[in-house]
């Protein structure tokens, strides 16, 4: 497959993946209710963890393989399939059951289609990013997806107000039906992979076992940790409060993402990503921490405040620290590894996610949801220590994994 040089940068097509990316991601955030809707139906808290989670555990053991496909037949291929498939599950949560183990089992498979068209789409934009700019699009390619996480939740809100549950999924499912066809109309530009290059090339257990990737995967589990409970319990914790600010909270974290992904973006070609990726993850936990005290001020004038400032936090570390740990991968890979450098980033964010989610619903399960979010804060800051000391310990080399067979001086 051939590497196409022109036409890169701010160019049209590039603005069809960032409309595709806000159609999709926006249709997916709408499904930040489903637990909610779960509970409504009288699923338990660690049923609702245990089957939220399951959307996320499913990329730790498809990434592996998703990686040097990706590398070998190119993104396109992925990139549509991964979202179709989303849209087809999404549509399905309208006719089945909301039980324990049809909820299980759909959302194992929209994760499935998820991880597909996450990774596909970042090693797109990965590719396409002229030389010395790939932190700059992929912050800008980042808005897309933050802006769907203020309009995502709001307009489930508004659907659901009007059509319930079944109508949301619907609406959900066509949008990411919609996006799906939009990439279709995109071109790949994957790197060609020789034999050489191919025999050079770590695999994904080797790769994620290097003292080069080793941080990189620490800082993607803390991330993971912290979004794998904000989306699975955050709506039904508001929603026990007698607190109507699920959307109001998403848009303040999107507000405060779009900026600091802007910012962050260039700033990770300038400073490097490493440096931004622990006081992202802090933010992060600050933001856990403040929406766990949510429960003791419900009824003070504070509530909203706290609100707030929690989602402004969270949503800049947010912001920061996703195209940070990208750029952090790719920075140590040759691109001919990119995918299966981005599948490492994935894979260890969604083994967070099902981790943050869990663990979540079970602290919650017995002990409310507050302590729930304190936990996962308390974790997500031993994260951000852990990634700190790894890199404090890593010598960087001159050389790119990939570049050479010499893995042990990573």
């Amino acid at each position: 497959m051939s590497q196409h040089h022109e036409h890169r940068g701010l160019s049209p097509e590039f603005w069809r993946a960032n409309l595709a990316n806000l159609l999709i991601l926006t249709g997916s955030v709408m499904f930040v209710l489903l637990p909610a809707c779960m509970e409504k139906y009288g699923m338990r808290r660690w049923e609702i963890g245990l089957a939220d989670g399951s959307f996320w555990l499913i990329s730790v053991f498809v990434q592996p393989w998703l990686g040097p496909r990706l590398d070998k037949d190119g993104r396109k291929f992925y990139l549509v399939c991964g979202s179709l498939l989303m849209g087809v599950a999404a549509a399905c949560y309208a006719v089945v059951p909301i039980q324990f183990v049809p909820m299980l089992l759909l959302r194992t498979i929209h994760g499935l289609g998820f991880a597909m068209y996450l990774t596909s789409s970042w090693t797109w934009v990965a590719d396409y990013s002229p030389p010395g700019r790939v932190g700059e699009l992929f912050g800008i390619f980042g808005i897309s997806g933050l802006v769907s996480g203020a309009i995502g939740p709001a307009g489930a809100e508004l659907v659901r107000a009007h059509f319930e549950y079944d109508g949301l999924f619907l609406a959900g499912s066509s949008l990411i039906i919609s996006g799906a066809l939009l990439t279709t109309t995109l071109k790949d530009r994957t790197p060609e992979l020789t034999e050489k290059v191919r025999q050079r090339i770590p695999n994904f257990f080797r790769l994620i076992a290097t003292r080069a990737m080793r941080g990189t995967a620490l800082g993607s589990m803390g991330f993971g940790v912290a979004i794998g409970s904000l989306f699975a319990f955050v709506a039904p914790y508001l929603q026990s409060l007698d607190i109507a600010g699920v959307g109001g909270l998403f848009a303040c974290t999107t507000l405060a993402s779009g900026a600091s992904r802007v910012i962050a973006g260039r700033q990770t070609d300038v400073l490097g990503p490493a440096r931004l990726v622990v006081p992202a993850l802090l933010l992060l936990a600050v933001g856990s921490f403040g929406i766990g005290q949510l429960g003791k001020l419900s009824h003070s004038n504070w509530v909203y405040a706290v609100l707030v400032a929690s989602g402004l936090s969270a949503g800049i570390g947010y912001g920061a620290v996703y195209p940070a740990l990208n750029a952090l991968a790719l920075d140590r890979l040759a691109l001919e590894a990119r995918g299966r450098g981005l599948s490492v980033v994935t894979a260890a964010i969604d083994l967070g996610s099902t981790a943050g989610a869990a663990l979540a619903g079970v602290v919650a399960h017995n002990h409310g949801y507050p302590t729930g979010f304190v936990a996962i804060a308390g974790i997500v800051g031993t994260f951000a220590v852990l990634f700190a000391l790894v890199e404090a310990g890593w010598k960087r080399k001159h050389h790119r994994l990939g570049d050479t067979g010499e893995l042990s001086q990573a």
